[in-house]
């Protein structure tokens, strides 16, 4: 079935409120919040996404999900604190509903946001426990597709992708080695979720070939770290 527009979802969204169908109603508010963020509108998917916490929604699962997209639509405009605090509100209940992908997505973008912060100790920890988790259930990784509901995370991660590819590249035009190393060494987790992985060896080289020239110690003592996740990831 192909995409609704935003515009086609902003009608199913007026109709569903017409005639006050609450279910109908927040699911309307969700695939036009995500369907916003896919476009890159960010501030009118949180503010949808928002919308939708705010009507009575008896299914944990759905309330999970509706967190996890504002907290990854937070992520994607870089207010990291926001963005903590309604992934920790989708942890939580995927605790209590035992919902094992959507753990790994959220303790993955968890991770991600940490590393932009640079605290690495922090963003281990939580690159760890979804390693964790996906070897006790086999749980699909943030890239699958296997489970649609959670799709926003690999399809956020790509524009990440994108973004620190052209600040890498930006870096080598100007020849600077910091503005190499910083957007390099944060792109590595993100090879790992996205399948990337036969990326990160050379992007590892040089991390650690700039690290040690920029004489920057707190990433040099990362990466054997993060290597240890993702041997076993």
């Amino acid at each position: 079935m192909a995409e609704l527009s935003i515009v086609d979802l902003e009608a199913e969204l007026k109709t569903m409120r017409e005639r006050q169908d609450i279910a109908g109603e927040l699911r309307a508010l969700r695939h036009l919040g995500l369907a916003l963020q896919k476009n890159r509108q960010y501030t009118k998917a949180a503010s949808c996404l928002s919308r939708s916490l705010k009507l009575d929604n008896p299914n944990a699962g759905a309330r999970a999900v509706v967190h996890a997209s504002l907290g990854c639509v937070y992520w994607e405009m870089a207010q990291l604190k926001k963005a903590m605090t309604h992934l920790q509100s989708a942890l939580q209940i995927q605790k209590q509903i035992q919902d094992t992908p959507g753990q790994v997505g959220v303790l993955t973008l968890m991770g991600i946001s940490c590393w932009r912060k640079c605290q690495w100790e922090e963003g281990l920890a939580y690159f760890s426990a979804a390693r964790e988790l996906r070897q006790t259930d086999s749980p699909p990784s943030v890239n699958s597709e296997e489970d649609g509901k959670y799709v926003f995370f690999r399809e956020a991660i790509e524009r990440a992708v994108v973004t620190l590819q052209n600040r890498i590249r930006l870096g080598r035009e100007q020849g600077n080695a910091l503005k190499i190393l910083r957007p390099l060494f944060a792109m590595i987790p993100l090879c790992l979720f996205t399948a990337r992985k036969n990326e990160i060896d050379p992007l590892m080289r040089e991390a650690t070939s700039l690290a040690e020239q920029l004489q920057k110690k707190d990433i040099q003592d990362a990466i054997p770290k993060l290597q240890a996740v993702i041997v076993r990831w």
